[in-house]
């Protein structure tokens, strides 16, 4: 990899992390088009119930689904506005 490239990816990388740690469900957001790990998924791995899930960050969910830390979530839109991320009850 070149010193370019590097840089490139670490500078993407850091942007994507401090999306998903914002905790804000912004509209047209393109993090949240591109990848399935996003905001609310991340959200789930901090809720008291999601602290063994959802550790792919900030690209792989793929292995979360591979090695059972995946943890499934819906959005619900709440009544003072905005979203939340709850758990799917199986």
């Amino acid at each position: 990899m070149t010193a370019r490239t590097a840089v490139t990816f670490f500078c993407f990388a850091v942007i994507k992390t401090v999306d998903d740690h914002c905790g804000l469900w912004l509209p047209g957001n393109v993090f949240h088009l591109f990848f399935q790990n996003n905001t609310a998924y991340h959200d789930i791995h901090h809720q008291l119930q999601g602290t063994k899930y959802n550790y792919s960050q900030p690209f792989f969910p793929i292995w979360d689904i591979l090695l059972g830390t995946h943890m499934p979530y819906r959005l619900v839109k709440r009544p003072e506005g905005g979203f939340e991320a709850r758990l799917v009850k199986d």
